[in-house]
């Protein structure tokens, strides 16, 4: 997400977009004069999906948490297992043990995910 400003820091309007280069270049094409720009990786309030936590850590493993895509009894089961990943990689410097942590939650997400079925 972003904003363009004037110069009397007043909002002249918002973009999303999937990258920062996509916001960017919706902010300039809407708003060639504003005095400032500003880019967010997301709004605050939003949720952050395992596939965004993967773009924002870097972890490619996040993305195998993801369950949007699941049934609601089925995502009620792999939600949590999702909550913790993205906390494993948010604050464990990247090692060869926080792979395999995020390697045993992907276990027993799935394993979860199969005696809920």
């Amino acid at each position: 997400m972003g904003q363009a400003f004037d110069r009397d820091n007043a909002v002249l309007g918002e973009a999303e977009g999937q990258t920062k280069r996509e916001v960017f270049e919706k902010l300039i094409d809407k708003f060639p004069d504003a005095d400032r720009i500003e880019i967010k990786s997301r709004p605050s309030d939003a949720p952050v999906t395992p596939t965004l936590a993967a773009e924002l850590t870097g972890e490619p493993m996040l993305r195998f948490f993801d369950y949007a895509h699941l049934p609601e009894k089925l995502q009620l089961a792999s939600a949590p297992f999702a909550s913790v990943a993205i906390h494993v990689a948010h604050t464990l410097e990247r090692s060869a043990e926080r792979t395999a942590c995020l390697r045993k939650l992907l276990e027993a997400k799935d394993c979860a995910v199969r005696a809920t079925l």
